[in-house]
């Protein structure tokens, strides 16, 4: 038996490592059908890593998995999540224009643009404000690409075709493409968002993700890190006026701090960033520790952690510029507008590390 045994072993080893004949990669993409919805599923079997991603709901990550543990907070259900209309698990994706824009109308390039209502396919806050962009829910993005090696990791791209739809073009009249991938690589999620400028005129851009956590241990005990050097003053609307204070004002020992009974709705700029460029906004339990990591286009960061009895959560907003941006560029409060020339492509990356799950 045992000789046997040790003859199955040299065959497997020979076949393994034979020319030609390739290990099984520990990465894969996998395609499952959730509640009706397609789903696509980054999986990284040697650190038992699950990213879901559901296209035709606004290409939705809808959970993150390392073993067995959510990383991020997972809907109730994907029917929920579409008729709640909600934010406060996933991750979604904030598009053309991040969260609020002060009243029905916004400015670029001293032209105002009217939103239509009528359509129906912008929310709506509390005080009225449009918020969230237009293709949070939007169920047209397709799969352009899936791909899994021990080289890559495991990576989806979607696409949304902006231009092609007028019900968008009417709210938002810049003919562009939105390319969005997502890749599981070396025990972290990156993104990857890719706009293209198809029209013949420039477009400002906006766009902000809205990633929703809640480590392990008691709220008042999470240890948030925060690597902004100032916040911007809100109105009683909680949209940005376009004045800036220092970051240490209203978060003290900003790099690190026990979140307490501080309730958090602030955005935050000027990222400290180290030698290769990377910001890093954390949060952390006892054990569980979740990084969201900043490239370079993403200087501005919304922290929002609300007391009871909203859900217990922290989302940590990598975004392109503050909130009502094309409005107060308008107004000469903010010049730093990203502006996307015909023909070119703004790119942006940003990443979730997760340790101690």
């Amino acid at each position: 038996m045992i000789r046997i045994q040790l003859a199955w072993l040299v065959i497997i080893f020979a076949v393994s490592f034979a020319p030609g004949v390739r290990a099984v990669s520990e990465y894969s993409v996998q395609i499952e059908k959730v509640e009706g919805h397609t789903t696509y599923h980054l999986r990284d079997s040697a650190r038992h890593m699950d990213v879901g991603i559901v296209p035709d709901i606004g290409n939705f990550v809808y959970q993150f998995k390392v073993n067995g543990k959510d990383v991020l907070i997972p809907p109730a259900s994907l029917a929920a999540y579409v008729k709640d209309r909600k934010f406060c698990c996933g991750i979604p994706f904030l598009a053309p224009w991040a969260n609020r824009i002060a009243g029905d109308a916004y400015y670029f390039e001293g032209r105002k643009y009217l939103l239509n209502p009528e359509l129906g396919n912008f929310l709506r806050d509390q005080f009225g404000q449009p918020i969230h962009g237009l293709v949070e829910y939007d169920s047209r993005w397709e799969v352009a690409k899936k791909s899994a090696s021990d080289g890559e990791g495991a990576a989806l791209t979607s696409r949304l075709e902006f231009y092609k739809y007028p019900d968008l073009m009417a709210q938002f009249p810049f003919a562009h493409t939105m390319e969005i991938t997502y890749r599981l690589k070396d025990g972290k999620l990156e993104n990857t968002t890719e706009l293209k400028n198809g029209g013949a005129a420039a477009m400002p851009v906006l766009i902000a993700y809205h990633p929703y956590f809640r480590p392990d241990g008691e709220r008042g005990g999470w240890v948030v890190s925060n690597a902004a050097q100032d916040y911007w003053v809100l109105n009683d609307r909680l949209t940005a006026t376009g004045e800036k204070k220092p970051a240490e004002d209203i978060m003290p020992g900003r790099k690190s701090f026990h979140l307490g009974t501080h309730s958090l709705d602030n955005l935050f700029s000027d990222l400290d960033r180290s030698a290769d460029g990377l910001a890093r906004v954390s949060v952390k339990g006892p054990k569980e520790k979740i990084e969201v990591v900043y490239g370079k286009a993403y200087n501005f960061a919304v922290i929002y952690a609300p007391l009871p009895p909203s859900p217990t959560l922290v989302c940590i907003e990598p975004q392109t510029g503050p909130t009502n941006a094309f409005n107060l560029n308008h107004e000469g409060k903010f010049p730093n507008l990203i502006v996307l020339k015909p023909g070119k492509i703004f790119t942006a990356e940003f990443s979730i590390v997760p340790t101690g799950f």
